[in-house]
């Protein structure tokens, strides 16, 4: 669920940020539990960036002091707040429409001719509403090819949960290979995903939330360029984004249906985020900790059914804050740096509203009708491949009957398997754009993996 970057404060405010919550997470390891009916409020709407911090056991000082660090939720500031607030109220709009755009200046390293633009669109909410997301959309220079350039739609990896940690910031710099996917004549677009870049607390790891924002994406893409971008998609995905690419698949066909998902490309996808839960008395050598609670706080302000005193310590409920105002690098100096048990409460994953959220954000629920590319690191420490093999061989190829091709990269770990793969990766989405022939490793014995490439 990796993406390393930080931003919402300077680095004197994120010192002290990180300073204070360890302090509270070691002062409070051996308090009492949190009152019954402590928890954070249920997530409709998600515009919403209000959350309610339960107590917890430490000085009121302290508390008092992490009060002041973090206020609210954090958004974007600086010379590029004005550009993610959308209009209040928001006019409606279909899903994709583009409230505005700007161009993205200072682009290197890209094809000569090439646009990029940040731009806010319309999304659909959880309870069917209209909110402004976020994106950048990179296009080719030089005359479209009849019916137009298709659209590669990049779900990125995990930022954090803040409006704040939205990749958009960085213009195209945090798209892979974005050079190459232009060069072979295709738009890029990069969703943020709600409640990332426009105000809003991100629903992470919600499967369907993510996926129509990918596919929303690719709607803006169009609605951007109009003649000049194509209706074909290929959606590829990174660890949190191969989830949503991996869900896009299997709901393109009724939420968009204007578009052809020519493939559905996932790169050490998540499946199940409590197969990925930390376990045992020693600190989660790879985020782990970080990534479940940020996932438990999604997960309790979005569906409303379970409560964060019911699944965290007191010392990780004082980590909240932090979780909903910082990225994934400042939750991970905090969460991971202790044995899981100082913040988990035993049993927690047996919860039946956290049990009811896990399986409704596994894949595999519905087929596919385009073919799918599955790229799993042998030696991935976050998404175990015995896990994502699993996964593809009984939801995919068995329940499914999906068309996968499934391609394990030896000896390769987590944060290398995306760049280690973008040949492969690049190779496969021309030939869905260019009608090619499919690899279909549901058909081989062992998934096509006694070899490894």
């Amino acid at each position: 669920m990796a993406t390393t970057r930080e931003r919402l404060h300077g680095p004197s405010i994120r010192t002290a940020l990180v300073t204070l919550l360890v302090a509270v997470a070691l002062a409070g390891a051996g308090a009492p539990a949190a009152p019954a009916g402590a928890g954070t409020s249920a997530s409709a709407p998600l515009a919403s960036a209000t959350v309610v911090v339960p107590a917890v056991t430490a000085p009121a000082s302290t508390v008092a002091a992490l009060a002041a660090v973090h206020g609210g939720s954090a958004s974007v500031t600086g010379s590029l707040a004005w550009f993610y607030r959308p209009p209040s109220p928001l006019p409606y709009a279909p899903a994709g429409s583009v409230i505005r755009s700007q161009p993205v200046a200072g682009l290197t390293g890209l094809p000569a001719g090439t646009r990029a633009y940040r731009v806010l669109f319309h999304t659909t909410s959880g309870s069917g509403g209209d909110l402004a997301e976020s994106g950048v959309v990179v296009v080719p220079g030089g005359r479209p090819p009849p019916g137009g350039f298709p659209i590669v739609s990049w779900a990125h990896g995990t930022t954090g949960v803040a409006s704040g940690c939205a990749p958009s910031l960085d213009g195209t710099s945090t798209i892979p290979d974005v050079a190459a996917l232009v060069a072979d004549r295709e738009i890029v677009v990069a969703a943020d995903y709600r409640g990332l870049g426009a105000p809003g607390i991100h629903p992470y790891l919600v499967g369907n939330s993510e996926a129509e924002d990918v596919l929303d994406g690719a709607r803006a893409a169009r609605s951007l360029e109009g003649g000049a971008a194509s209706n074909a998609v290929v959606v590829l995905g990174f660890s949190q984004g191969g989830q949503a690419a991996l869900f896009a698949g299997e709901i393109a066909q009724n939420y968009a249906p204007e578009l052809f998902v020519a493939g559905v490309a996932a790169v050490a996808p998540v499946t199940s985020v409590l197969d990925l839960a930390p376990t045992g008395d020693q600190p989660p050598p790879s985020g782990q900790s970080a990534f479940t609670a940020m996932a438990l706080f999604a997960w309790a302000r979005h569906y409303g059914t379970f409560q964060l005193g019911k699944v965290l310590t007191p010392a990780g409920l004082a980590g909240i804050p932090a979780v909903a105002s910082s990225c994934v690098d400042g939750v991970a100096s905090l969460y991971d740096a202790v044995p899981p048990a100082r913040f988990f409460l035993p049993g927690w994953q047996h919860l039946p509203g956290v049990q009811a959220a896990n399986r409704a954000n596994r894949p595999g629920n519905s087929p596919t009708s385009a073919p799918i590319l599955v790229v799993q690191g042998t030696a991935d420490e976050v998404v175990p491949f015995g896990r994502t093999t699993s996964f593809v061989g009984t939801r995919l190829c068995q329940s499914q009957y999906d068309s996968v091709d499934y391609v394990a990269e030896q000896g390769v770990g987590h944060s290398q398997v995306l760049d280690l793969s973008t040949t492969v990766i690049n190779r496969w989405i021309r030939a869905r754009f260019g009608g090619g022939s499919t690899v279909d490793s549901c058909t081989r014995p062992g998934l096509g993996i006694s070899h490894l490439r």
